[in-house]
C-alpha cells in the first residue's frame, strides 16, 4: 500500500487511528494478564496481540528522528508544542509527514 498521494490530514487520521487500537489491545492484553480468564471467555486474544506486534514493529523500523515524532505525537504525546525549540514550523510538519509515511508503510507493507 502507498500513501504518497494521501493529504497531511488523512495520513495524520490513520497514525492516529492505530495509536487510539493500539491503546485499546493493550488495554485488552493488560486485561488478559490481570485475570484469570478461560480461552473460551476471551475473543479475540490473537488479534490484539497481532496488532501490538505489527505497531511495535513498525515503530522499530523508524530512524531515531523518526521515533521522536511518532511516539510524541501519537503515543506518549508530549507537551502541546514540544517541537518548537527543535525544528521550524514548516521543517517539523515536512519531517512528522515523512515519519507518519515510514510508520504506515511499515505498519501495513511489512
Amino acid at each position: 500500500m502507498t500513501f504518497d498521494k494521501k493529504s497531511f490530514k488523512d495520513l495524520n487520521a490513520m497514525t492516529e487511528m492505530i495509536a487510539q487500537r493500539y491503546f485499546l489491545a493493550r488495554r485488552l492484553h493488560q486485561l488478559k494478564s490481570e485475570q484469570s480468564l478461560g480461552e473460551n471467555e476471551y475473543c479475540g486474544e490473537g488479534s490484539y496481540r497481532i496488532y501490538l506486534f505489527k505497531v511495535l514493529n513498525a515503530f522499530e523500523s523508524l530512524n531515531d528522528k523518526e521515533k521522536i515524532l511518532i511516539n510524541s505525537e501519537f503515543f506518549f504525546q508530549n507537551y502541546e508544542d514540544w517541537w518548537k525549540p527543535i525544528y521550524t514550523k514548516a521543517s517539523f510538519y515536512r519531517y512528522k509527514k515523512q515519519a507518519m509515511l515510514s510508520f504506515l508503510g511499515a505498519f501495513y507493507n511489512g
